[in-house]
């Protein structure tokens, strides 16, 4: 197995038995949709283009906010326990474990995320009667622009915990998830040509998740180890 793999299988494994985190983000990841059916089945009716579109500006914030969560734990707990000092003495290339955890707090973000879009949908269309679940650009949103943003997310906000002290940590940090869902939000609005979901949106937002992701790479690059060990407190 590649050192990738075990290290983001590792991460996999310990988001998976963290209970508080995985605790919250079901309990978000389930309460988030439930309160926003009612207002999108409102505000769109039967039209399945504009339930859709609703469903994916809700969705993509939430998948940001998962990888957040995650995020958190994977990164700053090491700094915190000490354990990034026993990593660092391993052979692997710091920006390879931080590829390795990325990767790794993405999947059980994403698999959140699809379980909100799930309980979205199946909210929604009870409320709208309109058939969004076979609605081909939603499918290809959750398919593919959400996990990117996923991935960039966790792995801007983890090159940062990397990089940063734990007091700036902890400002950063709403600042990074504020931020991401109003540049979303700022995309959607001036992409989008109506209310409904279109292709030009989805591509733009994942031409934008994919320069998100490889700025984050950049910024990985740029940290030393030398620099994490004189933030750890």
């Amino acid at each position: 197995m590649s050192t990738l793999g075990v290290i983001a299988g590792r991460e996999m494994r310990l988001a998976l038995r963290n209970r508080g985190v995985l605790i919250s983000a079901l309990i978000f990841a389930v309460w988030f949709p439930v309160m926003s059916a009612l207002g999108i089945a409102a505000g769109a009716g039967e039209d399945a283009a504009a339930v859709a579109g609703a469903i994916a500006a809700i969705t993509l914030p939430v998948g940001v906010f998962m990888g957040y969560l995650f995020c958190a734990d994977a990164f700053l707990r090491e700094k915190r326990d000490g354990t990034i000092e026993t990593l660092h003495c391993t052979p692997v290339y710091l920006r390879r474990l931080w590829e390795g955890k990325a990767a790794g707090v993405a999947v059980p973000a994403y698999l959140t995320t699809l379980l909100s879009a799930a309980v979205t949908v199946a909210a929604v269309s009870t409320l709208s009667g309109a058939p969004v679940a076979t609605e081909p650009l939603l499918l290809l949103h959750l398919a593919v622009v959400v996990p990117v943003w996923i991935v960039a997310a966790a792995g801007l906000i983890g090159a940062a915990q990397l990089a940063l002290g734990m007091r700036e940590n902890q400002i950063l940090g709403f600042v990074f998830i504020f931020g991401f869902i109003f540049l979303i939000a700022g995309l959607q609005g001036i992409v989008s040509g109506g209310p409904g979901i279109s292709a030009t949106t989805e591509a733009v937002l994942a031409a934008v998740g994919i320069a998100l992701l490889a700025l984050a790479r950049v910024i990985a690059g740029k940290v030393t180890k030398e620099r994490i060990i004189r933030t750890i407190p």
